[in-house]
C-alpha cells in the first residue's frame, strides 16, 4: 500500500497580511505526523505439528489395508491406562508456513499391497492435511513396521487388555 502524504495548502490571497505561528515550522515534519495512519494490521495462521499429526493419523486409519498406527513407548504406556494417544505412530515437521513434512508408521494387513496403500496415504493424508490447514506435503514417508492378519492383531491386542483369549488361563467372566 502506498503511503499518501498530505500538504500544507498555500495561501492564494498574499494581500492580507496575517501571522502564521506555523510558517517557520519544516512541512516535512508535521506532514509525515499528520498522515502516519495506523500500520496495516499483520495476520498469521500458526499451525502446530501436533493439529498435522492427528490429522495425518485420523486419515490414515480410514484407508483400507491399515490395521493400526504403531506407536512409541509413551503411547502404549498410555494406551495401558486407558488413555488413547490420537497422535500414535505419526511425526510431523511444520517447515514454514506453506509446507510440513510427514511420517508415519503403519501396521499393515497381511495381503494388502503396501504400494496400493503407499499411494492411498499420498493421497488421502496430503489432501486432508492441504484442505484442512492449507500446507502442502513436501514429503512424506511411510514405515510399514509390521504386518499382520486382523485376527492377530485382534488377539495381539485382546490379550493384553482383556485376557479373554483362553491362552491366559484365567477368565474374567463375570
Amino acid at each position: 500500500m502506498t503511503q499518501a502524504t498530505m500538504e500544507k495548502p498555500v495561501a492564494s490571497t498574499s494581500s492580507t497580511s496575517s501571522y502564521d505561528p506555523y510558517a517557520s515550522m519544516d512541512t516535512s515534519d508535521s506532514a509525515s505526523s499528520v498522515s502516519s495512519a495506523p500500520a496495516e494490521p499483520q495476520y498469521k495462521l500458526v499451525i502446530d505439528e501436533n493439529v498435522v499429526e492427528k490429522i495425518s493419523s485420523k486419515s490414515a486409519q480410514k484407508i483400507d489395508g491399515i490395521i493400526d498406527m504403531k506407536g512409541n513407548l509413551l503411547s502404549r504406556v498410555q494406551e495401558g491406562l486407558g488413555g488413547d494417544d490420537k497422535t500414535k505412530g505419526v511425526d510431523a515437521d511444520v517447515v514454514d508456513e506453506q509446507n510440513a513434512k510427514v511420517d508415519l508408521d503403519i501396521i499393515l494387513e497381511y495381503g494388502k499391497s503396501a504400494v496400493d496403500v503407499f499411494d492411498q496415504i499420498k493421497d488421502v493424508v496430503g489432501k486432508d492435511i492441504k484442505d484442512m490447514t492449507g500446507l502442502n506435503v513436501i514429503e512424506m514417508t511411510v514405515n510399514v513396521v509390521d504386518v499382520m492378519t486382523p485376527d492377530e492383531y485382534a488377539d495381539k491386542n485382546g490379550s493384553n487388555n482383556n485376557n479373554d483369549d483362553g491362552q491366559s488361563g484365567s477368565s474374567n467372566n463375570q
